[in-house]
């Protein structure tokens, strides 16, 4: 291990216990993670998954969740991907969400291959806790890929992800089809929607520009994508942008940011009383010299007033 990567180490604050030991009564302050995201469980409860670390900014083992009844005390974690039980080696296990499409639930996660580049794949099963198995590979082999999200459009299901800056620089959100019987995409239909210099909230000076977790959603009537980037004062922040002819591979606008407190890659979903709310991480990065860890934000959506800037 170089220098930097042991500084970085060092800089990132505490290693997490693996596997995390199972607690009951947490709340968000109690569990460190990036990249939450919450489903209904089907059953009156709620569901948290989200990048979970061993050490920094690496050596993930695998993916957990953690419940809730009322979206205030938490009890986990429980373990839905096993690092162990894939047949090939992989790291990263980033950004997992939980979808549920064709009569099954799918969770979207990110890993890297060994050998290969990083990309976005799609593990199926019957409960939204359960074992997930079957994985396919949705993004392009031929690009690093650091997040990716479901989406529908006309009863056809797209993978909507970054392309991430190291290969481009000028990172990207692109989108590919799925095969109708989500068994993996059709790479022909892969398409550009929008790059990182597109952002209008103070974007970004340096030569390399990020993009980060995307989501879609409709707001009244109009599909519309939560992304993530880094600005020009170095502040990790949440963005939304709207598809102009409610297509996913049509063209889309930016409306700029609706969280700026360094936090981002979030989600927005429905309580089962109707509620609606969007959930971020924030801080961005932990540090040992603030003691600052990423900590789940939950927001009442789009009570745009109420959020932090």
């Amino acid at each position: 291990m170089g220098l930097l990567k042991k500084f970085r180490k060092y800089i990132g604050g505490k290693r997490l216990e693996w596997p995390l030991p199972f607690r009951e009564g947490l709340t968000f302050q109690d569990i460190t993670v990036r990249d939450p995201f919450i489903v209904k469980d089907g059953s009156g409860g709620y569901i948290m998954a989200g990048t979970i670390y061993h050490y920094n900014f690496n050596d993930s083992y695998g993916t957990v969740i953690y419940k809730s009844e009322d979206l205030k005390l938490w009890r986990g974690p429980f373990t839905i991907l096993k690092k162990s039980a894939l047949e090939k080696k992989y790291a990263d296990f980033w950004a997992p969400e939980i979808h549920f499409a064709q009569g099954k639930y799918r969770l979207l996660i990110t890993l890297s291959p060994e050998g290969e580049k990083r990309g976005t794949y799609m593990f199926s099963c019957d409960k939204p806790d359960g074992d997930y198995k079957n994985g396919v590979r949705l993004t392009p082999e031929k690009f690093s890929c650091p997040d990716g999200t479901l989406a529908e459009d006309n009863g056809r299901y797209w993978c909507i992800y970054c392309k991430e800056y190291i290969e481009c620089n000028d990172g990207e959100i692109r989108a590919v089809r799925l095969k109708e019987d989500l068994s993996g995409t059709e790479e022909e239909t892969d398409v550009l929607l929008f790059r990182a210099s597109d952002n209008i909230y103070k974007p970004a000076k340096t030569r390399q520009k990020v993009t980060d977790g995307p989501f879609c959603y409709f707001e009244n009537g109009e599909r519309k994508l939560l992304w993530s980037t880094r600005t020009s004062d170095r502040k990790y922040v949440q963005l939304t942008a709207r598809s102009v002819d409610g297509r996913v591979n049509g063209e889309w606008v930016q409306e700029g940011a609706i969280y700026t407190s360094d936090g981002g890659h979030g989600m927005i979903f429905t309580t089962y009383e109707g509620e609606r709310y969007l959930i971020l991480h924030s801080p961005d990065a932990r540090t040992a010299f603030t003691k600052k860890y990423e900590r789940p934000v939950l927001i009442p959506y789009p009570e745009t007033d109420k959020i932090k800037r």
